[in-house]
């Protein structure tokens, strides 16, 4: 596919009109001309090329390869191949492969799994959007070759109602690609990730592409701000077709927060936001973004990491309020034993019986066999007697009472 590698050249002006060397860190393989002749290699030998990539183990035959990218086994420049074990690099301005920002590959994940807490399982990251050639040429999407492309592929998509994955799909599966040429439902909103590479490529071809399709939202994330325009703030920005063209939809005024812009999504059906987490934990030049939905119901926003959390949370406090019902159970039996049994039996008996108790458990019918030991001591043996209906080993230590009679 016809991507535009945003580069500058390897040397610089000064002020004074002369040329700066290059610096010291530039690869002399990834200069301009390098690549310029690499590309021209490839153009003579497109199926030598071609044979290349089908040896690697992310080769997509459906994919259009773009002539001006570099493919290689773990790593690419290819802003459309992201994804997988494939690492994302552009050119710095000395010609230097840099990954780019790590948190526009992070958040994909996450935000899938909190969009499909919100929708299902019909959110995916990354799946294949096929479309006939005149719409790409609409669009101006237009491979190396002059060809109009045919598919793009998003950071993540809302697939249609009627196309919900079963759980587990992995992204060589043929359910989560969409072919329009096929007469399959469009995709109700699509998300990309704004980079200073793709930025460009975002908001322009890929607008037109999904305003012609009909996508019904269009979201942009913009992860470090300023790549929308000039200083916009990191966050969502949601554009919404209104007859037949994308309007932007401002924040809401009353859900916005400092720093945490949020949006009405007429897909999500509420409100969603996507912010710069911070966390103790966090390094403080990798904060961690964050997308949540709003729950008008309960006033709360949610994400999966944060829900997550809560529930062990609160599955900790249950179990430590079961906990305290036992001990509190625990302590009531012992104060009636002592209480009821203090004539009747020693201080180490009725020791003995409370440890026991506290090992194996409370005997059935407590009350009842405490009363029935207060009208005849000797069957005190009786409250050796677990829930279970246990009786005391025969292997006992000076301390231990000894085992019911048979």
């Amino acid at each position: 596919m016809a991507t535009a590698i945003r580069e500058r050249e390897r040397t610089q002006t000064t002020s004074n009109g002369r040329v700066e060397e290059p610096r010291r860190k530039a690869n002399p393989d990834m200069t301009r001309a390098a690549r310029d002749a690499r590309i021209a290699w490839r153009r003579e030998h497109l199926d030598e090329w071609r044979a290349g990539l089908e040896r690697l183990t992310y080769y997509d035959p459906r994919y259009e390869y773009d002539i001006s990218h570099e493919y290689e086994v773990e790593w690419t420049t290819d802003p459309e191949q992201r994804g997988g074990d494939v690492h994302l690099l552009e050119y710095d301005e000395d010609g230097v492969l840099a990954p780019l920002d790590d948190r526009g590959n992070e958040v994909q994940y996450p935000l899938r799994d909190t969009a499909r807490d919100r929708l299902g399982n019909r959110v995916e990251a990354e799946p294949d959007l096929y479309f006939p050639a005149h719409v790409g040429a609409h669009a101006g999407l237009y491979t190396e070759q002059g060809e109009p492309s045919r598919g793009v592929r998003p950071d993540l998509m809302v697939l249609p109602r009627a196309r919900v994955l079963p759980p587990g799909r992995h992204r060589d599966t043929p359910d989560r690609e969409i072919d329009l040429a096929k007469g399959h439902a469009v995709p109700e909103l699509v998300l990309e990730i704004l980079s200073k590479s793709t930025a460009a490529r975002d908001l322009e071809t890929k607008m037109r592409l999904y305003e012609a399709l009909g996508v019904m939202e269009y979201v942009l994330y913009d992860v470090v701000g300023g790549n929308l325009y000039s200083d916009s703030p990191p966050g969502l920005h949601l554009y919404r077709l209104e007859d037949g063209a994308y309007q932007r939809v401002p924040p809401d005024t009353v859900l916005t927060e400092p720093g945490k812009p949020a949006v009405p999504s007429e897909v999500f059906g509420t409100h969603i936001r996507m912010y710069v987490f911070h966390s103790d934990q966090d390094d403080a030049d990798a904060p961690l973004p964050r997308f949540q939905w709003y729950a008008p119901d309960t006033g709360r926003w949610h994400d999966r990491e944060t829900d997550t959390r809560d529930r062990m949370r609160a599955e900790g406090r249950a179990e430590g309020r079961a906990e305290g019902r036992v001990e509190e159970r625990m302590k009531n039996a012992v104060d009636l034993l002592n209480g009821l049994l203090s004539a009747e039996l020693s201080p180490n008996r009725r020791d003995q019986i409370a440890s026991h108790w506290k090992e194996n458990g409370l005997p059935p019918d407590l009350l009842d066999s405490i009363l029935a030991v207060q009208r005849t001591p000797n069957e005190w043996r009786s409250l050796l007697l677990s829930g279970l209906g246990r009786e005391t080993s025969d292997d006992r230590g000076p301390d231990r009472p000894p085992p019911l009679p048979a």
